[in-house]
Parts: C-alpha cells; sequence; structure tokens
C-alpha cells in the first residue's frame, strides 16, 4: 500500500510537465521546397503519411505507439524565412488525450528536425536500417474517427492595442479585433487597419483544426 502511494504522489506531482508538446519549430538555410521534400521523405521512411498538399507545404503523419504514449498525430508545415532560408513548424497531438506521455512528443519532433537535417545533408541512412522491418502498425478505428479532417477550418483569434482594429482576411474585411475566425487550411494573409495607425500585415499558414493566436500592437504614423 505504501508503495502505491509514493507512485501516486510522484505521479500527482509529474503532471504539469506531461502535457501534450506545443507546436515547435526549426529554421534551415535551404529553400522552402527543399526542406517540404526532405520532411516528407523523413516522414515516410519512419512513420505514416496520412495527408499532403504540396502547393501549400503541409503533411500530416501519424507515429507508432512506444514505451511511453499511445502514438502522436502530428501536422508539419513550412514557411519562407529571412535569408532565403525556410522555417519548419511541428504541432504534436497526441493520440489518446488521457495518457501520460514523459515529454515524448517533444523529443519526437526534436528528432524529426534531426532527421530532416541529415536528410538535406544527404547523411540519412537506409530506412531499415533506422528501424527494424516489422509489420505496418494499425491504427484503432476509434482513434482514425477522432482525427481532424483535412478540410476543418483552423481558428485564429485576432486580438490589437488598440481595440476595434479592421480586421482583413485575404484583402476582404471580416470584422473588428477581437474576434475568432475561422480559415480553411491553407495560406492566408491577415491585415489589421485603424485609423491614425500603420497597417500590420502577417502571412500564415493554417492548420486543420489549428488554433492560433494573433496579437496585433499597432504603431502610429
Amino acid at each position: 500500500m505504501r508503495k502505491a502511494f509514493l507512485i501516486a504522489i510522484a505521479l500527482v506531482l509529474l503532471l504539469p510537465t506531461l502535457a501534450s508538446a506545443k507546436p515547435k519549430k526549426k529554421t534551415y538555410g535551404n529553400a522552402p521546397q527543399d526542406v517540404f521534400q526532405a520532411a516528407l521523405k523523413t516522414a515516410r521512411d519512419r512513420h505514416v503519411v496520412t495527408f499532403v498538399d504540396e502547393k501549400n507545404l503541409l503533411f500530416t503523419f501519424s507515429t507508432g505507439a512506444s514505451a511511453f504514449s499511445q502514438g502522436f498525430i502530428a501536422n508539419a508545415s513550412i514557411e519562407p524565412a529571412q535569408a532565403g532560408g525556410s522555417t519548419l513548424t511541428i504541432n504534436v497531438q497526441k493520440k489518446d488525450s488521457g495518457s501520460l506521455d514523459f515529454d515524448a512528443g517533444d523529443r519526437m519532433a526534436d528528432k524529426f528536425f534531426e532527421q530532416v537535417t541529415q536528410e538535406l545533408a544527404g547523411e540519412t541512412k537506409q530506412a531499415a536500417a533506422l528501424k527494424p522491418a516489422a509489420a505496418p502498425v494499425t491504427i484503432p478505428a476509434s482513434v482514425v474517427a477522432t482525427q481532424v479532417p483535412s478540410s476543418a477550418p483552423g481558428t485564429v483569434t485576432v486580438s490589437t492595442t488598440p481595440g476595434g482594429a479592421d480586421i482583413s482576411v485575404d484583402g476582404n474585411f471580416v470584422g473588428n479585433a477581437p474576434a475568432n475566425l475561422k480559415l480553411t487550411p491553407g495560406r492566408h494573409s491577415v491585415a489589421v487597419s485603424l485609423d491614425g495607425f500603420k497597417t500590420w500585415t502577417r502571412d500564415m499558414t493554417v492548420l486543420a483544426g489549428s488554433k492560433t493566436n494573433l496579437d496585433a500592437t499597432l504603431e502610429k504614423y
């Protein structure tokens, strides 16, 4: 009984560190299309790719179960960065929201970034050498049913300082801040304007079912 009690106390103390991994980013010095191809090949060699949007440089992949988790569903997107580089963003979600992952999602994302770096440098080994041959991982029907459809809109919450500014998406007025916008997956341009202030713009990639906050601080002319 004492041992079980100590284990329970340890788990309670660990809970603050066991949350699902937050989106992680890494910037490469390579062109966006090159990073997209390297990341997609990395995902296909090691995981199960479930959705690909080559036009918008997006894809989704699913990982198998491990000792610490039931596996993850990850959205990957590539956007241009300064000096001709590009930024790879990995948004990781646990397949089983009630399970503990001991930061396995963060470690998976970091490992993925490392593997993409190797792929870009031409240093990767054959996939068979990276993981032993095994039967494909079958995702339970209950998990597949809970996956976010690739066409599901993403939510973009826009707030401004000062408040009440006009919000436009892809050149069309959509309302005043603060606002929760439902946008289709893909690339969008968000603009915020207010009399007496410079227009604030942000180009972004919206992932299916994602939630993003945009805080725009406007500058006076």
